[in-house]
């Protein structure tokens, strides 16, 4: 029987409210997982009054019958996935680092290769519990009188407050996938066959690895109880390389889910350190968190050692997700592959369909975009300031009427970004949930570094 942790979360509520309840101190939070925000350059730190939300990080109850998991909103996906694939489920969108947490992504940006048939991870959102920084807790649903802070959340990165509860949507999964792997070698064939995937009702994941206008990867994969030939995404050769190549590859339904958090996809060097690493450490210790480590202390310890392969100088983080009306989405890789050289490392291509009119993210509902993710380095421009590529790369998104993730670096003008990011509508919201300001608003958050 599923456990049944609601008193437990009621206990941590009280202690809560009695600690915060009338605050008119700025705010932060504290927790113990890693940050998934990723940049490039070290940002502004405002001081603040930290509030301990470490330990709503559990499961708290799975509703087998109605397929809807009640979670709190720091727990990260391992945890999710060790609690509901023993019976059988996933979340209907369940992002590849397994130490991302739930509300994270809620407020945040997810997206996976099954999004052009479940959207968003914040399309799975029945229900949010969420703490406003005066300390006062509500519940929104899409129909309560919190709607409009319900549609408010994504794309908010918890400025408007923080997610302590959740009910999401699950899905029934079988216990293996199966993927098949075609190479395409032109950008229009490629094009018209990741669409026509979609199509295809048994295909349930749709990806695609993209090295250049001649080498491009169309990924489909299927569920299966099929478990012939199957190999682990912690062996000697890094995933992304076995999925480059055409034919079959057989993962569980696990190892398919977090396939790129051993390497943080493919961002971990290859040098001799690393290669021993993947051949001597356990699997748990071969995950994202140990990449968040490894970038946050390399330039302190990690560069003394002279054996480890270090970026290349002549090389620039190029860390970002871009999204186009699918229609566009040929003028977007041609772009990419033509201005953007990313040494040797594949750029990823999945398909969204949303169906939430996410206020501060929009997009028109039922329509296919495609997703272009960059999610390693990239040569830098002679005699061009740093993160030029970013820049070049977010300007021209937006002018095929783009949009992109906030969760990395972005350079524009604050007219310019309430412009796309519909800040009038974001100012009316603050305004309703945080008169006084206490938590930093989305352009500060995302842009300035607050």
């Amino acid at each position: 029987m599923p456990t049944d942790l609601r008193s437990y979360h009621s206990k941590l509520l009280s202690k809560l409210q009695k600690d915060l309840i009338g605050n008119n101190r700025r705010i932060s939070i504290k927790k113990k997982t890693i940050s998934n925000l990723f940049r490039y350059e070290t940002l502004n730190k405002s001081s603040s009054f930290q509030v301990d939300l470490s330990k709503f990080n559990k499961p708290l109850y799975i509703d087998l019958k109605k397929q809807i998991l009640e979670v709190q909103g720091l727990t990260t996906y391992e945890n999710i996935v060790n609690y509901t694939l023993p019976f059988g489920f996933l979340p209907t969108v369940t992002p590849e680092l397994k130490h991302i947490t739930v509300a994270g992504a809620i407020v945040g940006i997810g997206i996976e290769s099954n999004s052009y048939k479940y959207g968003f991870v914040h399309d799975s959102l029945i229900e949010a519990e969420v703490l406003l920084p005066d300390g006062k807790i509500i519940i929104c649903t899409a129909n309560n009188q919190y709607s409009d802070l319900f549609y408010g959340l994504p794309n908010s990165y918890a400025t408007l407050g923080y997610i302590l509860r959740l009910k999401i949507k699950l899905r029934k999964v079988k216990p293996y996938v199966e993927l098949k792997i075609r190479k395409f070698t032109n950008e229009i064939y490629f094009l018209k066959n990741i669409n026509s995937a979609t199509k295809d009702s048994s295909i349930n994941y749709i990806e695609s690895l993209i090295y250049s206008k001649d080498r491009l990867y169309l990924i489909t994969g299927k569920e299966t109880y099929n478990s012939t030939n199957i190999i682990s995404i912690y062996g000697k050769t890094i995933i992304y390389k076995n999925l480059s190549k055409e034919g079959k590859v057989i993962l569980s339904i696990k190892d398919y889910i977090f396939r790129y958090d051993p390497e943080w996809f493919w961002a971990i060097p290859e040098s001799l350190f690393f290669k021993l690493f993947r051949f001597f450490s356990p699997s748990s210790l071969r995950n994202s968190s140990f990449y968040a480590h490894y970038a946050k202390f390399q330039n302190r310890i990690l560069l003394k050692i002279p054996f480890i392969k270090h970026e290349d100088p002549n090389l620039e983080l190029l860390i970002q997700d871009w999204q186009v009306s699918l229609e566009k989405g040929y003028d977007l890789l041609k772009f990419a592959l033509e201005n953007l050289d990313i040494a040797g490392k594949p750029f990823m291509g999945v398909l969204v369909k949303t169906k939430v009119n996410a206020s501060f993210y929009p997009m028109k509902k039922n329509k296919l975009y495609f997703n272009l993710g960059s999610y390693s380095y990239v040569k830098k421009i002679p005699n061009k300031p740093s993160y030029t590529n970013t820049k070049m790369m977010d300007k021209f998104c937006f002018k095929l009427n783009g949009i992109k993730m906030l969760y990395s670096s972005t350079f524009i003008s604050k007219n310019k970004f309430n412009a796309i990011y519909n800040g009038e509508e974001y100012n009316k919201i603050k305004n309703k949930y945080d008169p006084k300001l206490l938590l930093p608003s989305l352009f500060e958050k995302v842009v300035k570094g607050k």
